[in-house]
């Protein structure tokens, strides 16, 4: 269609043309439908479709003969009595004008015309219509024929424009004819004027589709130039080859740059020679590709192959050609395109490796192990020979994999991978079946003596240390061999029977290697049904709780409950745990059991809280898998919500190398348990890493010093030591300690004495049922006064040689406790089963040796000698390595020795208040820092939320402007919040609705869709300002700071 001039306000209604032939085809009197000019003529029973467009008041009095009606539709037989046409009259006289238009009328045409007679008239026209026919009078005062053809052809260079003059021969119709005017027509010969216009619309019409044909034609040719370049480009830069073959020139007729990329060949050999490629394929290639090329001569290639290129490297391609056919399906060409697949290949190969031997040790892996012992069983079936298969686990290779870490665990497995192959012949086959579990096929014995001298090699072997960062590493095995055929004669039984036999040398002491025997499998049944009977124990409720009590070693009473699980068997009574946990760890039944401890403990413990019993927490041991599991922080607060347990009443115990198993993923899975508020321990603490780094990084409360550690305290000097340097360490770090194992008053007195803050074992309390530690609770159970700190318990002093009655006496009086003992030996004993404060002891009854097992069982005593003046010389050391910190010449006054004595303990309830005090401060401090903290975080939460709230609603502000439909934001209040330019210029005219109530601005209708509140799926239909719309109501999102909701009107003709 034609575009209408700039500022037109009304756009002609197209009516579709009727066809027609190439206008050369076309009838007298008709024109190309192709050619149909946007004023909508097609001339001689072709439907016209002239517009009238509505005129102000003065131009319908200045319109000569104005029309009724605005468009008229053709009738089904179209004639020149039905035609509808748009004619301009540039005329000073309303007579002519009437004259021509009746001539024009009296033709059969229905004319709309409009008459102008000065330029500002002329653009006005022009402006508002598309006209089909201009008729010019030869005169017009201020309006020069030759400036009114200017505006017009400056509008609509091919409307026809005829100038009417009064007479013939007139001079200035042969120059506007020059200018651009189509013919003259004369008043005195109106019979013209009808054949003139018919032609004129028609040349129009010609001129108007030529114009169209030659910008089809140009853009056709411009599109195919730009297809052109654009197949070249992309032809230039896609990196696979393609090329085009002419059949019957036999030649390449294109091909890409990629050739020479792909093959290192120069283009040019191959327009020289079409099978130039042919020539570089790799020998071992070369008669299967050749053969396929001569099959595929007319396409079909599909191969892939090696070429050889010029430096010598070899590349692996993949080749494909097609045939290309005319329209009558003869193949003129073929196509052909070739990929540099080396990559994909490579990585095939990759694959292939990967999927058959192990990445690690380089040895032959599960899958190809089993694939190398089926064919050993079936070749000697066939020849009748014996094979042995050996089953390798290493020993302990857990607790090296935990110490030193995994990159130390692969080294040692390379390193064992390496002396297995050293000790089999070339023959043999050795793979790692997964973990530290090896495996060696034997094929070719004579008799099961030879097994026993390679599996005695590996032995040997293993035994020499494995150097480790720096370190000696020694690592053994456990062997299992079986028979073929005399144990089995499949390979499943076959490593079946081989497992059976490395657990039964594990059983007997491990580094050793055993045969399978047919007691064997009794055992393993046994296991076997030990695990069937654990996978129904859960299913039965054959598993219950019992508890261990834990109590403060500052006030004696019970401070938390340790959850243990028991497992009370049908036939076999109570099953220790030690022989079904590493079954559950084993086959992945611990996850499931671990979440029915966390749900059975947390429940019992709200029901000890219910009951009124005080129980601070409980502590649930958590396991490895448990802990990589991503529902953890989830099953957790399930069972405390399930409970009604608070969080904080509940603990969660992890050992060392379950946390360092994947120290990051453990660390995020804490912080979230942490952030819910349970309590974190270390369980065993210094049998794995015992890193401080590591208790840095993980967010712990508590540590628990393993039992080994506690077992010997009182007896061995460097088990002391390592204990007060863990619990030193750890109350720098803000944690409590919690000693394991305590059986004695000895260790607990030790333990006391360095400020333990908690001690677990059965000098308090065996694991007890439910109801027997609930009696324990009722009873308030409590650790011996006496040998509590922080003045809860008696101060005590240790005597080392013959007794001084009445200082012993004083002291009795005054609430001490004394023992005495005769010499060192004795003193020794006692420090290892009391806590004692000051430790006097004679240098003539061993008392420097004496003092000396005080510094280091109990260091935190006083330590006094009585020294005489002969023996002063002698013990001067004592003084210089600490081990004496006072000394009394003997003979002593006891008084003033009683004095020192009182002196000490008075001054030690001092000072252990004033620590004591200092905790509690210490604690305080933390804890309001950490409450700091905390505010601050969610005032930080708090601003974060409100800027992206008002961010998010600048977006909405923003977004509502580029809208086209009305949309209106109401707040709860009623006032408008939102609202675009089409809500306005629909609701507020010159002004904007924002800060209006919207019962004084919106119309009833939509303020009773606006009191419903709700609108169905296509929103509810109203009618406003004479148009139908549908109204959809949605609220604010809650995120907003806004709150109210969204009124937004789509028109009914949109949906």
């Amino acid at each position: 269609m034609r575009p209408l001039p700039a500022g037109r306000r009304t756009p002609p209604r197209s009516i579709p043309p009727a066809p027609c032939s190439p206008p050369h085809n076309c009838p007298a009197g008709r024109v190309n439908a192709g050619f149909t000019h946007t004023y909508g003529i097609v001339w001689s029973g072709l439907p016209l479709a002239l517009h009238r467009l509505p005129m102000n008041n003065s131009q319908q009095e200045e319109a000569v003969t104005p029309s009724p009606d605005a468009v008229r539709p053709p009738a089904e037989a179209p004639s020149t009595q039905q035609l509808l046409l748009h004619v301009l009259f540039i005329d000073a006289s309303a007579d002519d004008a009437a004259l021509l238009q009746r001539a024009l009328q009296s033709g059969g045409f229905d004319v709309v015309a409009r008459r102008v007679d000065t330029p500002a008239e002329l653009r006005d026209a022009l402006r508002q219509q598309a006209w089909d026919l201009v008729l010019l009078a030869r005169a017009v005062p201020g309006l020069p024929v030759g400036d009114a053809l200017a505006a017009l052809r400056g509008v609509d260079p091919d409307v026809p424009a005829i100038l009417f003059s009064g007479r013939p021969g007139d001079e200035t119709a042969s120059c506007t004819l020059d200018e651009g005017a189509q013919d003259c027509i004369y008043k005195s010969n109106l019979a013209r004027l009808l054949p003139v216009v018919e032609r004129e619309l028609r040349q129009a019409a010609l001129r108007r589709g030529g114009r169209v044909a030659t910008q089809a034609v140009r853009r056709v040719e411009s599109a195919l130039q730009q297809s052109e370049e654009r197949f070249l480009q992309l032809a230039a830069n896609i990196p696979e080859c393609f090329w085009l073959i002419d059949v019957e020139l036999r030649k390449v007729v294109y091909v890409n740059a990629a050739y020479e990329q792909i093959w290192g060949r120069r283009v040019e050999d191959l327009y020289k020679d079409r099978m130039d490629w042919l020539r570089h394929v790799h020998p071992e290639d070369f008669e299967r590709i050749a053969e396929a090329a001569r099959a595929a001569a007319l396409g079909g290639l599909n191969e892939d192959f090696r070429t050889v290129r010029p430096d010598g490297s070899v590349r692996w391609l993949h080749v494909r050609t097609f045939p290309i056919r005319d329209e009558n399906g003869a193949v003129r060409s073929v196509g052909g395109v070739a990929n540099d697949v080396s990559s994909f290949v490579d990585q095939q190969q990759r694959l292939t490796h990967l999927a058959h031997y192990d990445s690690l040790t380089a040895l032959p892996n599960r899958l190809l192990f089993y694939e190398r012992l089926s064919g050993a069983v079936a070749l000697a079936r066939r020849n009748g020979w014996k094979l042995g298969v050996l089953f390798i686990d290493l020993d302990r290779f857990k607790s090296i994999n935990d110490t030193l870490g995994h990159i130390a665990g692969d080294e040692l497995l390379r390193q064992v991978a390496g002396r297995l192959s050293g000790c089999l012949r070339e023959s043999d086959t050795v793979g790692r079946l997964g973990g530290d579990e090896f495996a060696v096929i034997l094929p070719e014995l004579e008799d099961g003596q030879q097994a026993s001298i390679v599996a005695r090699k590996i032995v040997d072997a293993l035994t020499l240390p494995v150097q480790l960062e720096g370190e000696d590493v020694f690592v053994t095995a456990s062997i299992g061999i079986t028979l073929f055929p005399d144990d089995a004669d499949d390979l499943h039984t076959l490593l079946r029977n081989a497992d059976t036999a490395m657990y039964r040398a594990k059983e007997v002491g491990r580094n050793n290697y055993q045969f399978f025997t047919a007691a064997m499998n009794e055992r393993a049944r046994e296991r076997l049904q030990l695990e069937t009977d654990l996978r129904h124990a859960l299913l039965r409720d054959e598993f219950v709780l019992h508890y261990q009590p834990k109590a403060s070693c500052a006030s004696g009473r019970i401070c938390g409950v340790e959850a243990l699980i028991r497992w009370n068997h049908p036939l076999r009574g109570l099953v220790p745990p030690s022989e079904f946990i590493p079954l559950l760890e084993e086959t992945g039944l611990i996850v499931q059991v671990g979440q029915w401890v966390l749900r059975t403990a947390c429940a019992q413990a709200q029901a000890w809280r219910t009951a009124g019993l005080a129980v601070p927490n409980v502590a649930v041991n958590l396991s490895g898998r448990q802990l990589q599991s991503d529902l953890l922080v989830e099953e957790v607060v399930a069972a405390l919500e399930e409970s009604g347990l608070p969080a904080a009443a509940l603990e969660l115990e992890l050992t060392e190398s379950v946390l360092m198993h994947n120290a990051e993923s453990a660390v995020r899975t804490l912080n979230r348990l942490k952030a819910k508020g349970v309590g974190l321990s270390v369980d065993d603490f210094g049998t794995g890493y015992s890193s401080l780094s590591y208790l840095k990084r993980f967010p712990l409360d508590s540590i628990k010093v393993d039992r080994s550690f506690v077992q010997d305290i009182a007896a061995d000097p460097d088990d002391a030591s390592i204990t007060r340097a863990v619990i030193t360490m750890a109350h720098h770090l803000k944690l409590k300690v919690v000693a394991e194992g305590v059986e004695t008053e000895g260790q607990l007195s030790l333990l006391i004495a360095n400020r333990c803050d908690q001690i677990q074992g059965y000098y308090f309390s065996r694991p007890l049922p439910a109801a027997g530690l609930e009696a324990l609770l009722r009873e308030d159970r409590r650790l011996p006064a006496d040998l509590l700190r922080a003045g809860e318990r008696r101060r005590a002093m240790l005597f080392v040689g013959p007794a001084l009655p009445a200082l012993d006496e004083q002291l009795e009086r005054d609430g001490y406790r004394v023992f005495a003992a005769p010499d060192a030996a004795q003193a020794r004993a006692v420090l290892a089963a009391h806590r004692v404060d000051v430790v006097v002891a004679r240098v003539d009854a061993g008392g420097v040796d004496g003092l000396r097992a005080a510094a280091a069982m109990q260091p935190d005593a006083e330590r006094i000698l009585l020294c005489d003046d002969a023996s002063w010389g002698r013990v001067a050391g004592a003084f210089g390595d600490g081990t004496v910190q006072r000394c009394f010449h003997l003979p002593v006054d006891e008084a003033t020795l009683r004095r020192a004595v009182e002196g000490v303990f008075q001054s030690r309830d001092q000072i252990e208040e004033g620590q004591r005090l200092g905790h509690e401060a210490q604690h305080t401090s933390s804890e309001l820092l950490r409450l700091g903290e905390a505010l601050r975080r969610l005032q930080g939460e708090n601003e974060n939320l409100r800027v992206r709230g008002d961010t998010a609603l600048g977006l909405v502000q923003e977004f509502t402007q580029y809208i086209p439909w009305p949309l209106i934001g109401i707040d709860d209040e009623g006032l408008v919040a939102l609202s675009n330019e089409p809500a306005d210029a629909l609701f507020a005219q010159q002004t904007t609705l924002l800060g209006q109530f919207s019962d004084e601005v919106l119309p009833a209708a939509l303020l009773a869709v606006l009191e419903a509140g709700q609108t169905g799926r296509r929103g509810e239909a109203v009618e406003l300002a004479g148009r139908a719309y549908r109204a959809t109501i949605k609220p604010l999102d809650p995120q907003l700071p806004a709150r109210g909701r969204l009124l937004l009107l789509i028109p009914e003709e949109t949906n």
